[in-house]
């Protein structure tokens, strides 16, 4: 009979652990995904741009099948699952501490457009373009660039040649944001 007791005992804690397991996990998931698009990133007002632009790019559903990538699928390191979370939990901190900093000084973004290999991981890219190295249909140009890219070892990324990728046309959107102070908070600030 105590044999019993401790069998049903352990049973019942292996599945209430099971349970917390498969809450914790589907919680965990959930929150990643719905953290992860422009729905979410572009709640924000400095991120309205960035939204805007991906929404007119190829990358943002304006190509022949529809497809469409999310934030964070360029903007986090796909490598292994902890590189994500670790990458995802240090953006969203950075992030939010940007928000609460632009309310005083707007950030440079067309300065930051030239650290876009910080923040754009080729992980993301070659989730998408997974056989580049042996793609058929691609100009001799491309073709060279992408072996140079692939003999690099790392020494080049995917912004270094396509600098523009992802936002169509954002440099000429911040630039304009710029020109006009009725879009900087550092002009409504005293």
């Amino acid at each position: 009979m105590k044999k019993l007791k401790w069998l049903s005992l352990a049973l019942l804690s292996l599945s209430a652990l099971a349970i917390i397991v498969a809450g914790s996990w589907t919680l965990t998931e959930s929150v990643i995904q719905a953290t992860s698009d422009e729905s979410f990133c572009s709640v924000c007002h400095t991120m309205k741009p960035f939204a805007e632009t991906h929404a007119l790019d190829l990358h943002g559903g304006q190509n022949s099948k529809g497809l469409s990538a999310a934030c964070a699928d360029c903007h986090l390191p796909h490598d292994s699952p902890g590189a994500y979370l670790l990458a995802k939990t240090r953006t969203g901190i950075y992030d939010i501490w940007a928000e609460l900093v632009a309310i005083f000084r707007e950030p440079d973004w067309i300065g930051r457009l030239e650290q876009r290999g910080s923040y754009v991981y080729d992980s993301g890219c070659r989730q998408c373009h997974t056989h580049l190295d042996r793609a058929r249909d691609q100009t001799p140009t491309a073709t060279f660039a992408h072996q140079t890219y692939f003999k690099s070892e790392g020494a080049m990324q995917c912004v270094t040649c396509h600098t523009q990728v992802g936002h169509k046309d954002l440099r000429a959107r911040l630039s304009s944001d710029e020109a006009t102070p009725a879009n900087s908070i550092q002009e409504h600030t005293p």
